[in-house]
């Protein structure tokens, strides 16, 4: 219950707009009307709630598309940058009522290029949805809302619609909206966890109700965050099925601890240079610290809290009487800077490209009562230093120089670091070793000579660490094998993203 509470502050406070532009007989209506009778007119209207509880199941198919990380992969941080897309075709979702879960299968491809086959599942993906996750539909949403376990709430308007907010029996409270003319669900509103983003409110909108085996059934569903009011997907449906006799098989429920994850993760340290020190974790993402007269400078905030704070907390054991004071952050998108609330938490200084100031700030204002990560725990304002071509972080015993990255097609705004004495490029999403293709793979020699930098090694977020040389000739091999992946794709007439591959190392 206190869950529930915190809740409807933040959703009240921060997300949903205020009452006072609200149609007068709305309101009324939801005062005169209590939780059960509202969400008693949405069974009705979608078939009668006797018919509705005589479902075992539904499922429908359809096709669809889903947003990049959130919204926080896009090639800048500006709320006017193209978005970036993944599609989701031959699609079915089972919902099985009686045993109160889904499963959601798909085939999913970017609609970008990326490094590897990754995010593009030619084989049929499922994922087990269960709680709050199987409840963005107004079908299980309505049961749930109307099943003896659930707590309702109260009952206030917003926009012409009844909102009702309820607490299933997991804890999670969530509200549903019902149009006051119609009484059909017009939403289901949820709150979730975001390394990024704090406490992420979803609102899952359904249009287009049409009757199937007399149950009205929404067509269209779209869910968009209440962060920049993004679209995090949409989906159209083409036919739905009820009470089938052959659902798929359903996998067991994963095991796993919280929302926010496990204990800490270990942390491979590896001296470079003096002054320098690479720290990863096992599954091969970090970058270097390095140390100057009063205090340690680190590159990328990766991952998200737990593996920040573990790198950190490394770095700060590895010179007496010296701490992390700055991070440097490549790029803004949200694998890179899913460590950026963990790193303001702890006072950090955070340097970047200047154009990933405004997003930057948008992460650490967030709130998150509900799910409370580090910096809920320890609040700090923001403390950024931008980089606009170069900045120059200088004592008598270190020198790093922060530079605009160019010829990057993946991330604009991104930023790559030079230590001149130990002649070491450090680098996020430039190179990795296995990387199956290269879409923007002229940046890194394109960057070293707008800069007139002669580097030796190359030490990248993503990998391991190698001589410069090594990199750049990994990139031509990765920029050739995604020119035979495009021209395979020619001979088959498929066009995919990123096809042919610009790459402006040709010459060299």
């Amino acid at each position: 219950m206190k869950q529930s509470m915190v809740a409807r502050v933040l959703v009240g406070a921060v997300i949903l707009p205020a009452a006072a532009g609200l149609l007068a007989p709305t309101q009324a209506r939801a005062q005169e009307r209590t939780a059960r009778e509202v969400l008693e007119s949405a069974a009705e209207a979608m078939g009668g709630l006797e018919r509705l509880r005589s479902l075992d199941n539904v499922v429908y198919t359809g096709w669809g598309q889903y947003v990049y990380q959130s919204g926080g992969g896009f090639v800048t941080g500006d709320p006017n940058a193209p978005p970036k897309w993944q599609a989701a075709h031959d699609a079915q979702r089972s919902v099985d009522l009686r045993n109160r879960r889904a499963l959601l299968q798909d085939r999913r491809s970017l609609l970008f290029p990326l490094a590897s086959p990754v995010g593009h599942s030619w084989n049929r993906s499922s994922t087990l949805q269960t709680g709050a996750a199987m409840l963005d539909h107004p079908l299980p949403a309505v049961l749930a809302a109307l099943d003896a376990s659930t707590t309702l709430g109260p009952v206030r308007a917003e926009d012409g619609l009844e909102v009702v907010e309820f607490t299933i029996a997991d804890g999670n409270t969530l509200w549903i909206g019902i149009d006051g003319v119609t009484h059909l669900p017009y939403w289901v509103r949820s709150i979730g966890p975001s390394a990024t983003l704090g406490d992420l409110a979803t609102t899952t909108y359904f249009t287009g109700y049409l009757p199937y085996d007399d149950v009205w059934l929404p067509v269209g569903l779209m869910s968009r965050f209440d962060w920049r009011d993004t679209i995090a997907m949409m989906f159209q449906v083409d036919a739905y099925r009820v009470n089938v006799d052959d659902l798929p098989a359903f996998p067991g429920p994963r095991a796993g601890g919280g929302p926010r994850g496990g204990g800490p993760p270990a942390i491979t340290v590896t001296e470079v240079a003096d002054g320098v020190w690479d720290l990863r974790t096992a599954g091969g993402n970090g970058g270097p610290v390095m140390e100057f007269e009063d205090r340690l400078v680190m590159f990328e905030a990766y991952g998200g809290e737990a593996e920040t704070l573990a790198r950190i907390d490394a770095a700060n054991g590895l010179v007496p009487g010296k701490a992390v004071a700055a991070v440097i952050v490549s790029h803004h998108h949200f694998d890179h800077s899913g460590g950026l609330r963990a790193a303001v938490s702890r006072g950090l200084t955070v340097i970047s490209h200047r154009g990933n100031r405004g997003i930057f700030e948008e992460m650490v204002a967030r709130p998150a009562p509900n799910y409370p990560d580090a910096l809920a725990r320890n609040p700090r304002r923001l403390d950024f230093v931008p980089v606009d071509e170069r900045l120059v972080l200088e004592d008598g015993t270190m020198r790093v120089e922060v530079l605009h990255a160019v010829g990057h097609a993946h991330m604009a705004n991104a930023v790559v670091a030079w230590l001149p004495a130990q002649r070491i490029f450090v680098e996020g999403d430039f190179t990795t070793w296995n990387w199956d293709w290269h879409w923007w793979g002229g940046a890194l020699l394109d960057t070293a000579e707008r800069y007139g930098l002669d580097p030796e090694t190359n030490i990248p977020v993503h990998g391991r660490i190698t001589s410069f040389e090594e990199a750049a000739a990994t990139i031509d091999e990765q920029v050739e094998r995604a020119r035979a992946f495009c021209a395979a794709n020619v001979e088959a007439s498929v066009f995919f993203p990123g096809c042919p591959v610009q790459y402006s190392r040709d010459s060299r």
